[in-house]
């Protein structure tokens, strides 16, 4: 029986394996909007709670099954449609703007307008 789970097993990592790189950058984005949030609330003086703790490992489950699921549709059953990338986007784009209004709570300053104002600098600066 653990044979069986093992083979079971080892074909699910070697099916998903391709995207193993896009489940840690997942998993990165929200381990930096968890660590930004409490941050931002112990900046607003609020208190950590268990509750929005669990909303963090649900959150990190239901993105990867969500990044999962995209890769085997569009990897067997559609893949003229870029189903993973459309995926990887739309969580990258959710995370960086709650990064951003963490970065906003924490420092007071727009994140995007920091941004900008930062690249523009390093890139027209003279060397």
């Amino acid at each position: 029986m653990i044979d069986l789970l093992t083979k079971i097993a080892l074909a699910i990592l070697a099916i998903l394996a391709p995207i193993q790189a896009s489940i840690l950058a997942v998993g990165f984005l929200i381990v930096a909007d968890l660590i930004t949030g409490i941050a931002a609330a112990y900046k607003r003086g609020e208190s950590i709670k268990s509750q929005r703790l669990k909303n963090t490992a649900v959150k990190m489950l239901v993105y990867n099954l969500l990044l999962m699921s995209s890769f085997i549709a569009e990897t067997y059953l559609t893949p003229w449609i870029p189903f993973t990338n459309i995926t990887l986007s739309f969580l990258a784009i959710v995370e960086v703007k709650s990064l951003g209004e963490n970065f906003h709570n924490i420092t007071g300053i727009n994140f995007i307008i920091y941004l900008k104002s930062y690249l523009n600098n390093k890139l027209n600066t003279p060397k």
